[in-house]
Formats: structure tokens, sequence, C-alpha cells
């Protein structure tokens, strides 16, 4: 299985069959050495919406300043297979998921100032191709893609890009969660992903 670091985005390998009957094990980033936890897979495979991963809150020393909110949850990418396996089999339709609205805020680049709605659950982005369209030479024809998951996760994923699709100033390597509110970059054009839950804040 994949782990993905709550707080870096690092990700890395671990055999799963090292959890044994266990629910849960603490794993310590290798790159930035935040501790977290990770849910046994097998166990939250039983339980699709168990969360795989959760960050531990760090220990306060007697002169530490309060500490931010912890970090949203992070996945390992056996939750995100499983979906898709699912959805081959035909287990599972793949669609949007119910009272949440997602779109794109263009921050930077041609189409700076825009936002665009995603309506589906596969979104193209691309300098002249694709659902959502950049316009910026610096883009690739067909750069990157954001799938929606029934459960409200969005997964962004370089296509081979030439310049590549950056998070937190980083290249991505695979398919990467992103947060609401969390920024991207294609080339010269930056954008941010905003989730609006359609049921405590209805659309007018």
């Amino acid at each position: 299985m994949i782990v993905v670091c709550p707080a870096c985005q690092a990700r890395f390998q671990y055999d799963d069959s090292r959890f044994g009957g266990t629910r849960m094990k603490r794993f310590k980033c290798p790159k930035c050495s935040h501790v977290f936890e990770v849910f046994n897979p097998v166990l939250a495979a039983a339980d699709p919406m168990e969360t795989l991963s959760r960050p531990l809150p760090p220990e306060p020393g007697p002169d530490a300043p309060t500490p931010p909110a912890p970090a949203s949850p992070a996945l390992t990418t056996a939750r995100r297979d499983r979906e898709a396996m699912l959805v081959a089999a035909g287990l599972q339709e793949p669609g949007m998921p119910q009272g949440l609205r997602f779109s794109l805020a263009f921050l930077s680049g041609p189409q700076a100032s825009t936002v665009q709605v995603l309506d589906r659950p596969v979104i193209t982005i691309g300098r002249e191709d694709g659902d959502v369209v950049t316009r910026d030479p610096e883009t690739s024809r067909r750069h990157a893609q954001l799938e929606i998951h029934r459960e409200g996760s969005v997964w962004l994923t370089d296509l081979n890009s030439t310049n590549g699709t950056l998070v937190g100033g980083e290249k991505i390597t695979g398919p990467l969660q992103i947060q609401s509110h969390q920024e991207f970059t294609c080339g010269n054009s930056t954008f941010m992903l905003l989730i609006r839950d359609t049921d405590e804040f209805p659309l007018n």
C-alpha cells in the first residue's frame, strides 16, 4: 500500500501485511518527521467510510504556542483503488457527490480572476483542449486531471505534461489528494480548489 503523509503529502511504500491483526499503526514521515496513524486497510475495506490515516496532534511544550488546527486526514491509495475497482466491476456508479459543489478559481495566468464550476467526476485541464481551458502557452495540451469521488475526495494527476503539475512548489509524481482551498499550478496558471457544502450554504 502507499501511505501519504498528511503534513507534507510525501508518499511511501508499506507492506500492509505487517499490520497483522492490529487496527492501526503509527508512522513517522521520513521526509518531514510528522507522526500520524494509519488504519489497517483490511479493516478499513470492511467500512468504506473509515479514514485510513489521521495525523496525531503535536505534544506541546511548556512555552509552546497554541498549535494550529490539524490538517485534513490523509488517505492511502487503497481507498481510491477500491472505489475504482467497484466502478469497474459495475458495483458502484460513478458520479458527483450529493450536497457538495466543486469549482476551480484561476489565481494567475491568462484566465486569472475567473471561476469555473466542476460538474463532472473527471475533469481534464489543458491549454486548448479539455474541460478547463487555460489558454496558457506554458500549459500542455492535456496537462492534468482532477477526479472527484463519490465520498467527496478530489485527486489530482499530472498527464505527463512538459512542465509538470506543482503542489506546494513541488512536482507531483502520482495521484495526489487535494483539499478545499488548496492551490496547484500548471504552467503559469495557478488554481485553487473550492468545495462548498450546499446543505450548509445553499446556493441562491
